[in-house]
């Protein structure tokens, strides 16, 4: 029986699970006050406590040996979907050449170390990292030159959710066609054509979420840009939009209890946010080809059987509809490792040239 550690990174917790082969044996999470992981400069600093509380929590639950660790796979950079080997070159490139700066960039080290102390052997892997990419070309082009979309996003959750879904149906993920959306704090989603995801919708794009504006009218935005300033414009659409900003809440259950008591206007968002889903789920159906097996809705949000119902009726076109609510993101880790430990999955060695 195999062993595994699943490691996931957050702004303000480290989540972790402990896998017998396929069976979760415990969750638990190391929570932290942002105010005291503010102290340090930058993510990388945080090792060492996030480490020594990793191996607290392990003694707690009497973890002497693991056989395999897995982390959070980090902004790397555009990579293939899967597993990748969390060796030192890939922490290098983590800790001073990432995408952007995020505690999942801690993942890999996080993996490795854990595996030097606690593993019989000393292999650690990251999978499905933010930056999984396998888009199309013709996806990628806007109407401006220089300026491409990119496929960065829930990958970790969507594709744990795209394979139950292919289980759901009785076919393997490479032989089925999803559309998926995540739908959370931030919205991404994807599109699934037999084992690859061909498009993808940032959460900058179409549809708005908790906090987030998703896509604006370019002429409306120049005119509020000039009169906040850039800076604050970026926190104004990635911290204080969507529900925040039209329903002074990011919770959707707060939003649903307004509905119930008789708010209107909170009516129409909750309308409009139904609409924003469906919108981004239908744009990416005709990316695929061949017809959609499923639409698939995940994150917190499908947790609302009234969101989902209302996404399920707009989409019924496209084809059945079925919600995964929350995320799979420890599961995901665990058993991707899993595969390959036992082999039936190979996994990626990332050369990163000319980095110190």
């Amino acid at each position: 029986m195999t062993t595994i550690l699943a490691i996931n990174p957050g702004a303000t917790s480290t989540k972790l699970a402990l896998y017998k082969d396929e069976k979760c044996v415990w969750k638990d999470e190391i929570i932290y006050d942002s105010q005291d992981l503010d102290s340090f400069p930058h993510v990388f600093d945080q090792f060492d406590i996030r480490l020594k509380d990793i191996e607290d929590l392990l003694l707690r639950h009497h973890v002497s040996t693991i056989d395999l660790a897995v982390g959070r796979g980090g902004l790397i950079g555009p990579v293939k979907s899967g597993a990748i080997l969390a060796n030192d070159a890939l922490i290098n490139h983590l800790q001073y050449h990432p995408v952007l700066e995020h505690p999942s960039n801690l993942g890999a080290k996080l993996a490795k170390a854990l595996m030097s102390k606690y593993g019989n052997q000393k292999a650690a892997y990251v999978y499905d990292p933010v930056t999984v990419d396998s888009m199309r070309a013709v996806s990628r082009i806007t109407g401006l030159k220089n300026v491409e979309r990119t496929s960065t996003g829930h990958h970790l959750n969507m594709r744990a959710v795209a394979r139950k879904a292919a289980e759901e149906l009785g076919k393997p993920y490479d032989n089925v066609n999803l559309v998926i959306a995540h739908v959370g704090g931030g919205s991404s989603a994807s599109a699934h054509e037999k084992g690859h995801i061909v498009d993808f919708v940032s959460d900058d794009e179409i549809m708005f979420s908790a906090e987030r504006s998703g896509g604006m009218p370019i002429k409306a935005m120049v005119k509020v840009i000039k009169e906040i300033g850039l800076d604050d414009f970026s926190v104004l659409v990635r911290k204080k939009a969507g529900l925040q900003s039209l329903c002074q809440t990011a919770d959707l259950r707060e939003v649903e209890a307004k509905i119930a008591a008789g708010d209107k206007d909170a009516a129409l968002v909750f309308d409009a946010l139904a609409l924003g889903i469906a919108k981004t789920l239908a744009t990416l159906a005709v990316s695929v080809n061949g017809p959609i097996d499923m639409v698939c809705l995940t994150g917190g949000m499908a947790y609302s059987e009234a969101l989902c119902q209302k996404v399920a009726e707009r989409t019924a076109f496209i084809g059945p509809f079925k919600a995964f609510p929350g995320e799979f993101e420890l599961e995901a880790l665990a058993l991707g490792g899993l595969r390959v430990y036992n082999k039936t999955e190979s996994y990626q060695v990332l050369e990163f040239e000319h980095e110190n």
